[in-house]
């Protein structure tokens, strides 16, 4: 499953990862670095 990682700050998708599919529905947040804010800022999953 392939799940987009949108900035918190802009909402742009920056990221893409692969993701197996969990009964959870847990969301993935990382800090990482956004082109268009350019600084590291948290990127959240999509769904």
């Amino acid at each position: 499953m392939k799940i987009a990682l949108l900035c918190s700050e802009c909402g742009s998708r920056n990221y893409y990862i692969k993701k197996t599919a969990e009964k959870d529905g847990s969301r993935i947040s990382v800090k990482k670095f956004c082109k268009q804010c350019n600084r590291h800022t948290i990127h959240k999953s999509s769904i």
